[in-house]
């Protein structure tokens, strides 16, 4: 009985060492550029691109953005697509226009951002996209770890030839499902480029994903009357190795005692000063389907 006592003891002293709070004293870190530009020819929609400067890890502070910027996209033929400030939070954007939407698959576009006498480029191209055939609504009863309720799975043929890359993204009644677990990329048909599953229905697990989350990743059922937009952006091979990097670092605090150090997402953009820009330039062709739940 003693020995217990002891054991007990002993354990307890070393539960209540484990939770001692540490302070952590990190080195204040040099803002950098962040961009956010992922364009689109959906025939209703704004373009929107977003300059903001990073700041320290445990800074709570609001972002900043670059008081003056000139921001442009031209195309490889020379059209020039000029983008305005909208807003006091780094907003600069370009009214959907008939001349843009008919820029072909193929084409390139370079983004071009000057700041004082600083410049920042990318260039990327125009990629394809397949249609998406139907939106599947399932009702499902007494499955294990998924509450009763209507479920929704898309339907969709990944394009012959090896290295076409997507982003799905999915709206429940007009709003975007943006948490980190909700990020859908698919290489091909399949998760990743691996997988060498060409011109195949996109596999179950992604179909899945256009259904919303919950913080501890539990699919939650849609409801009669609610309504379900899904679009497939198109993006390049760069751009889907970015948006996988930056899922695993958003995802980084769910491995607990797994997980690695946070770092920055690097992407496609370039400065003329040398400096490191964060963030990333696409171009995408869409296809979407939309549909009210029964």
């Amino acid at each position: 009985m003693k020995n217990i006592l002891y054991l007990s003891v002993i354990l307890f002293f070393l539960f209540t060492a484990c939770e001692d709070p540490i302070d952590v004293n990190l080195d204040e870190a040099p803002a950098l550029l962040v961009v956010d530009a992922w364009l689109n020819d959906i025939e209703d929609r704004d373009q929107v691109i977003k300059l903001n400067y990073s700041h320290s890890y445990f800074d709570s502070l609001e972002y900043v953005s670059p008081d003056a910027a000139i921001v442009t996209v031209t195309t490889g033929d020379g059209t020039v697509y000029d983008f305005q400030k909208t807003g006091d939070d780094g907003t600069f954007s370009m009214p959907a226009t008939a001349e843009w939407l008919q820029e072909p698959v193929g084409q390139s576009y370079t983004l071009n951002i000057e700041i004082g006498e600083d410049s920042y480029t990318a260039t990327t191209e125009k990629y394809r996209v397949p249609q998406i055939d139907s939106i599947k609504q399932e009702e499902r009863i007494g499955e294990v770890f998924t509450d009763d309720g209507i479920y929704c799975n898309f339907f969709a043929t990944d394009l012959p030839g090896l290295g076409d890359t997507y982003w799905v993204k999915t709206y429940k009644n007009g709003e975007y499902l943006n948490r980190a677990s909700e990020i859908n990329i698919a290489f091909d048909a399949g998760f990743n480029a691996g997988g060498e599953v060409d011109n195949l229905v996109f596999i179950q697990p992604i179909q899945e994903l256009n259904n919303p989350v919950d913080e501890n990743f539990a699919p939650i059922p849609y409801e009669p009357g609610d309504e379900i937009r899904v679009e497939l952006h198109s993006i390049s091979n760069a751009a889907f190795f970015y948006m996988e990097v930056l899922r695993d670092q958003l995802l980084n605090s769910s491995n607990s005692i797994f997980a690695e150090p946070q770092a920055n997402t690097t992407g496609n953009i370039s400065s003329s000063n040398g400096e490191v820009v964060l963030g990333f330039f696409n171009v995408a062709s869409v296809a979407s389907m939309t549909e009210t739940i029964r």
